[in-house]
């Protein structure tokens, strides 16, 4: 049962990570300013994950959508503000860069855990984080002469922002993310609708749009959360590596954005780097297991 239950989490959290890939595609596709991106993106993934929290959790899905505890309110506005800041990324610096800076926000949390939690952390993660900090001295010293240093910071405080949830998370297990997500889209979306422009998308933005917000953007998160739920923290987060490959590549295939010298250099250490130190905590919790 134990090996059913391993198989369905890494599944349902591949099937996640794959699904939520052409995120920033559609985005860049559509094109417009932040503000109506946001509105549209946020908007519609409320209404599906609403309706998800309902079929999911039946009676007491109502009564978890306006009856959060004050973790569920925080994870819910760091997620908005995560969402907020990852959108601004990707249209203000390439993809390549918004996904490998995102990616270290696990790194982040594990640092915040032993601030604020008082976990210890291993000598591997110190050592893994000062090659990360190398690998992004060169991705943002790339950003300099290029143009793309705002994008780059917008994704480094949304990994930032991503990390202080997974602290949330691990001191508070039973919480449910689903009305949470709901009311992060619905924060970001009451934010962005003064500014947004909406007259402006054409009848192909909407479809995407509606494509992105209403099927790819809730389903892929809702998968997301069960993934941990069945298997270990390290294996979620080596899975997750997969869509800092796959973002860049859908939009190099679609719209011919290539990465920069300094981003595939910056970005082979760093993810390198995140997959050895994934593999290694699995290899030492199935130790201890066996043991």
């Amino acid at each position: 049962m134990g090996q059913l239950n391993r198989r369905k989490g890494v599944l349902v959290t591949t099937a996640g990570i794959v699904l939520i890939s052409p995120d920033s595609l559609i985005l860049r596709m559509v094109g417009g300013d932040p503000f109506t991106l946001l509105f549209a993106r946020c908007g519609l993934a409320c209404l599906t994950l609403i309706v998800l929290s309902l079929v999911l959790h039946r009676a007491k899905g109502i009564k978890q959508l306006y009856q959060l505890t004050r973790a569920e309110w925080f994870i819910a506005v760091m997620f908005a503000l995560s969402t907020t800041l990852f959108v601004f990324a990707v249209m203000n610096t390439t993809v390549a860069n918004t996904f490998v800076i995102c990616g270290v926000g696990p790194l982040f949390g594990a640092i915040l855990s032993r601030v604020f939690l008082g976990e210890l952390i291993a000598t591997r993660t110190w050592v893994a984080a000062f090659i990360i900090m190398i690998g992004l001295t060169i991705i943002f010293s790339g950003s300099l002469k290029s143009g793309g240093l705002a994008g780059d910071c917008a994704a480094l405080l949304g990994a930032l922002g991503i990390s202080a949830i997974f602290v949330v998370i691990r001191k508070h297990p039973e919480i449910s993310m689903l009305p949470a997500l709901a009311w992060s889209c619905v924060l970001v979306a009451i934010m962005a609708f003064p500014k947004a422009q909406l007259s402006l998308l054409t009848m192909n933005d909407w479809s995407l749009l509606l494509l992105l917000g209403l099927l790819i953007l809730p389903i892929a998160q809702a998968l997301m959360t069960l993934g941990p739920r069945y298997i270990t923290a390290p294996e979620v987060s080596l899975i997750q590596r997969i869509e800092a490959l796959l973002a860049p590549l859908w939009v190099w295939l679609v719209l011919g954005e290539v990465p920069s010298q300094s981003t595939l250099q910056g970005g082979i250490l760093i993810l390198i780097t995140l997959i050895g130190l994934a593999a290694w905590a699995m290899h030492e919790e199935k130790r201890v297991v066996v043991t």
